[in-house]
């Protein structure tokens, strides 16, 4: 079995991902500062491919 491993593709789909959980999330201090750290962290690696 070949599986394919495309880690550019995974990733971008993850921080797509990410960002939609984000945008569920509430308005207190508390949630929107883990929200720009989430989403920093989550597409961080992504944009390093690119």
């Amino acid at each position: 079995m070949d599986k394919k491993y495309d880690l550019e593709e995974r990733l971008v789909r993850f921080a797509g991902e990410t960002i939609k959980f984000c945008n569920s999330l509430g308005d207190t201090f508390a949630e929107i500062h883990l929200r720009n750290q989430l989403i920093r962290s989550a597409t961080g690696a992504c944009l390093k491919l690119w």
